[in-house]
């Protein structure tokens, strides 16, 4: 069943105050007319013990933040050595498209640094309040680039990870790492000719706009490898345009 966005913010919020499932979460708020509140305190009234537990849990996810976070951090705050010795004690390679999945997940707001509460809110979003429960969710995070909506998500949120402070376009030679790290299974038909296309353009920036195009794009191309559909009169960027261009006067 589909919710619409008023029902998915509760569904998120219930789920983060009760750090329950998102089955539980539906339950209760059906059961509470999609008032969050009501439906928290139908939750903790019938679950002995529950808010206590929430509580633990939450102290628990500050702490392990605390553990990874640098002395010499921010408050609240945690930079890339920590976030590196996170990864690698949660078993997430930094070279994977997984760390961009995480990073979404904790709305970090650049790559290599997360805020603790959002790192609490989204692990607990997920239901993993633990190394543990963290590192039994880590295959579940990677097949969420198999699944087109969660990929869009991730994808679109990269640009604001990558973007350089003060700029509104990325640099070319970062917009292609991430492209060779999100894309190299879904537009792998056209993903070399693609770098080397970018390479060999007097350009040295992307745009947010072209690169969120770039995402349908990879969509059009997985369902029509040739390109023969691509309308290059349409409403696409013309770096686009200009490598369907060069792809066709290839064939």
């Amino acid at each position: 069943m589909s919710y619409n966005s008023q029902q998915r913010s509760a569904i998120l919020q219930f789920s983060r105050v009760t750090a329950s499932n998102e089955r539980t979460a539906i339950g209760y708020l059906k059961s509470s007319n999609w008032n969050v509140e009501a439906a928290a305190n139908l939750y903790f009234s019938s679950n002995n013990g529950s808010r206590s537990r929430a509580s633990s849990d939450k102290t628990e996810l500050e702490s392990l933040f605390e553990q990874f976070r640098d002395s010499s951090d921010q408050p609240n705050t945690m930079t890339t050595e920590g976030a590196i010795r996170f990864m690698e004690e949660i078993g997430v390679e930094l070279d994977e498209a997984t760390v961009l999945v995480i990073a979404e997940l904790l709305q970090a707001p650049v790559i290599g640094v997360f805020e603790k509460d959002k790192f609490v809110e989204g692990w607990s979003s997920i239901n993993a309040m633990n190394l543990e429960t963290i590192r039994s969710k880590i295959p579940i995070l990677r097949s969420n680039l198999d699944n087109d909506t969660d990929f869009k998500k991730v994808y679109k949120y990269t640009f604001n990870l990558a973007l350089p402070p003060g700029q509104r376009s990325l640099p070319l030679e970062i917009a292609i790492y991430y492209w060779c790290l999100l894309l190299k299974d879904r537009f792998k038909d056209h993903i070399d000719d693609w770098i080397s296309f970018l390479e060999n353009k007097d350009r040295n920036s992307i745009t947010r706009d072209t690169w969120n195009c770039m995402y349908e794009f990879v969509q059009l191309a997985k369902n029509d490898p040739g390109l023969a559909s691509y309308d290059v009169d349409g409403a696409w960027p013309s770096i686009l345009d200009d490598f369907v261009r060069h792809q066709r006067s290839k064939a």
